[in-house]
């Protein structure tokens, strides 16, 4: 899934900016996954100047420009949440070790990063 940022409301405030963390308007980019729970929704987002592991953003904020899912990915729902990414990340505990330095989940990380890089089409950048 690629989608395309249409604006950028800063983090600290309530005040729309042109680029944050590597994130721009305009700017194309792959999403590592959605997470819905019963307050918010949200994408993850990875820009070619964003740390690991990308940043959580609000769609609203982004329209799809590629609507096929990456091959792999799940849709698990557990605990008020829905999440739709890949099945590697979908393991309870799967954020907090990768948060941890967890081998494992940094590995999981890096493969699954690798290969939504590698499908995604050249960023409109």
């Amino acid at each position: 899934m690629i989608v395309r940022c249409l604006e950028i409301i800063h983090p600290d405030g309530d005040y729309p900016v042109a680029e944050f963390d590597g994130i721009r308007v305009g700017g194309v980019y792959p999403v590592l996954e959605m997470v819905t729970d019963d307050d918010h929704c949200y994408i993850r987002v990875l820009g070619p100047d964003s740390p690991d592991p990308g940043l959580e953003w609000d769609p609203v904020s982004f329209e799809t420009v590629d609507t096929r899912i990456p091959p792999g990915w799940t849709l698990a729902i557990a605990g008020g949440r829905t999440r739709l990414a890949d099945a590697r990340w979908q393991r309870p505990g799967f954020w907090t070790d990768y948060y941890r330095g967890d081998p494992q989940a940094r590995a999981d990380y890096d493969h699954v990063k690798s290969e939504l890089l590698a499908a995604a089409p050249p960023r409109e950048n």
